[in-house]
């Protein structure tokens, strides 16, 4: 049995982890909160009003942001998905399966814009196109894939909105994509 000082002593030691973690987060612009994603261990700015699910699919968990609802008008939307065992699933590291995932996007869209770097450690390539499959005529997406090589997961971005909406739903998605913070241990 634990003594009450020791567990006084973990929970002022939690709590002191705690708010160092919380102090090395950059404030969140207007409009915005600091999410956690626990199962994937990333932070991310929540638009204040959208909502946000969580699945757990296999070997992949999944989240979903939504922008409230338009009438007559789908609603903006980012989906997170991460996937941990890459090489085991496909054979392959996540860099390069990521490439290829870029590869078969553009044998079936026109690619609008197109860019790779890195974030940190991790491998990155985006990319946007007009959806034009049933029932998603009128739609803009732009996919991020990040790519973690060392530990063989991937996480994959897909931001939409309706094309005529593009521009401005895409500032509230850019800060959102652009900003997340990815723990490069995962």
């Amino acid at each position: 049995m634990m003594g009450k000082a020791v567990a006084v002593r973990i929970l002022g030691g939690l709590a002191a982890t705690l708010a160092t973690m919380a102090a090395d987060m950059p404030p969140a612009p207007a409009g915005f909160a600091w999410t956690r994603l626990p199962e994937i261990r990333a932070d991310l700015l929540k638009p204040s009003g959208w909502t946000l699910d969580h699945q757990r699919k296999g070997g992949s968990e999944t989240y979903r942001l939504a922008a409230p609802k338009k009438a007559g008008s789908p609603a903006a939307a980012l989906d997170i998905n991460w996937v941990a065992d890459v090489p085991g699933l496909a054979g392959m590291v996540p860099s390069k399966y990521a490439a290829g995932l870029v590869a078969t996007a553009s044998e079936s869209h026109k690619i609008l814009e197109r860019e790779s770097g890195t974030i940190g450690s991790l491998a990155s390539v985006a990319f946007r196109f007009a959806d034009s499959g049933p029932g998603r005529d009128g739609l803009m997406v732009r996919y991020q894939l990040v790519a973690n090589d060392r530990t063989g997961s991937l996480y994959i971005l897909a931001f939409e909105a309706p094309a005529r909406e593009w521009t401005n739903s895409w500032k509230t998605g850019a800060v959102m994509m652009d900003r997340i913070r990815w723990d490069p241990a995962r």
